[in-house]
């Protein structure tokens, strides 16, 4: 895995992590704050319903302080009182009850005049625990006491919290309770609250992931395709810097072998010739055997200095310095028709310009190539080369009539078509466009290569081949 990629995951991985542990603290932040929040609430309300209900019982025994002062008869005062207390009606579900000393409910629900009121008795099954929660209360003094009961108006179980007080002349204990069904609604809503909270929190917290991912994938894209550009870049420069050592080296060979042993060659010619000049003007016209071993070895110094010559052209041909591409490739095609007998035809096309030598060496080693694969592959019988000029781009053009071959098939063999890619190379290292159309017709060949001191074309952006009018390879 490369290095861009591993820093790449690793900062999406850190985010991640990062953004989860963020995530769980905040969560665990927020519940904490609603729960403070909760019981504050919930203090609140139930010190609220404490002073009300501390309140309603005040109110009644205040009233009842007045029967009891009214100077009637004890029974009297005691039907009185449980009339009035009947009659103290507060909101929807508020009323009071009594009980004597034996735990009997003194108060009776018809009578209070609301419906479905159904009082805590000791003798019901249902009322048992909370009656016994109220006089265990009220045998302490009186206080808060807490359980659950029917609410009138709904029919449901609520928690409901009562306040107990005496009536010690009597021997009554008296009471009220409050429902706490909008003190759960109200913490029902905090805990609603903060879980929207935790959800909206949660899902920013997965957009600023999802954000920092995008924001690392696009910065680690720029850096590969900015460090794909350098690598690009100099591995194009080392290409170059190959095919120009290449070059210079087949320079210094064709020098050598021009210079050196050429010369040898030649020199050993003329002795040759000497010899047997002088030989033939003694012996006459009939050479001896020393004369015709003369004749044979000065025959092969001729077929080595032809050979040495074309090695040496092949190499790096003289013309391609001297006078440019065009002689150059002229000369190739009369040494392929009068060696090999493939018919090689070369023109041009527009006016000639000078060419870097960069370019002209390129063009001329694809054009060899080409000739080559026509040759040795194809089998072709007929060849067209032409070189064409314009004032921004040069472009060689090479159709032959052979049977062709599968580019794809050549361009997934890893093995096979290592011409090709020498070709592809050499032209796209200088910014230019190599393409090649082969069929059961023969092979087509385009590479088109920018003329740098005069080219508009960007940096980086290839030429392209339709800017060229060129006739159609002959089927």
């Amino acid at each position: 895995m490369q290095l861009p990629l591993k820093l790449a995951l690793w900062s999406i991985v850190s985010i991640l992590v990062a953004l989860g542990l963020v995530a769980v603290t905040v969560q665990h932040q927020t519940l904490e704050l609603a729960r403070q929040e909760r019981n504050l609430v919930e203090t609140a309300y139930l010190h609220s319903k404490e002073t009300e209900l501390r309140h309603y019982v005040q109110l009644a025994s205040t009233a009842l302080a007045r029967i009891k002062a009214s100077g009637d008869s004890l029974a009297e005062q005691q039907r009185l009182a449980l009339a009035t207390l009947a009659q103290m009606q507060f909101g929807e579900d508020g009323y009071f009850f009594v009980y004597d000393q034996s735990g009997k409910v003194l108060l009776d629900a018809q009578q209070m005049g609301l419906a479905n009121v159904d009082l805590c008795d000791p003798a019901s099954p249902g009322g048992a625990v909370p009656a016994k929660l109220i006089l265990d209360t009220a045998a302490t003094g009186g206080g808060l006491v807490r359980y659950s009961w029917h609410k009138p108006s709904s029919q449901r179980m609520e928690d409901k919290l009562g306040y107990v007080a005496t009536v010690p002349e009597w021997g009554w204990s008296l009471g009220t309770g409050l429902y706490l069904d909008d003190v759960a609604q109200a913490l029902g809503k905090i805990d609603e609250s903060a879980q929207q909270n935790i959800a909206a929190t949660r899902w920013r917290i997965f957009g600023i992931a999802s954000l920092c991912i995008v924001l690392i994938g696009v910065a680690g894209l720029v850096f590969n395709v900015s460090d794909h550009r350098v690598s690009s870049s100099k591995l194009q420069q080392l290409a170059q810097r190959v095919v120009r050592s290449q070059e210079e080296e087949r320079t210094r060979v064709a020098r050598e072998l021009h210079d050196g042993v050429v010369q040898v060659l030649v020199s050993s010619k003329f002795l040759l010739e000497t010899a047997q000049s002088q030989l033939r003007r003694i012996t006459g016209k009939e050479p001896p055997p020393a004369g015709r071993m003369v004749d044979q070895g000065l025959e092969r110094i001729n077929h080595a200095l032809v050979e040495i010559r074309r090695v040496s052209h092949g190499l790096r041909p003289a013309l391609l310095d001297d006078l440019g591409l065009a002689p150059a490739l002229a000369l190739m095609s009369q040494q392929m028709h009068t060696e090999d007998g493939m018919r090689l035809h070369f023109g041009t096309r527009g006016q000639a310009l000078g060419l870097p030598t960069g370019h002209g060496t390129a063009l001329f080693r694809v054009a060899q190539e080409a000739v080559m694969n026509a040759q040795l592959h194809a089998q072709a019988t007929q060849l067209e080369m032409t070189l064409h000029f314009s004032r921004r781009r040069v472009m060689l053009e090479v159709s032959d009539d052979g049977r062709g071959f599968d580019m794809r098939r050549v361009q997934r063999d890893g093995q096979g078509g290592i011409g090709l890619r020498n070709m592809r190379e050499r032209i796209e290292g200088l910014g230019g466009r190599l393409s090649i159309t082969s069929d059961r017709h023969g092979t087509r060949l385009l590479a088109v290569l920018p003329l740098p001191a005069e080219s508009p074309t960007p940096a980086g952006k290839p030429p392209s081949v339709s800017e060229f009018e060129l006739p159609q390879a002959a089927a």
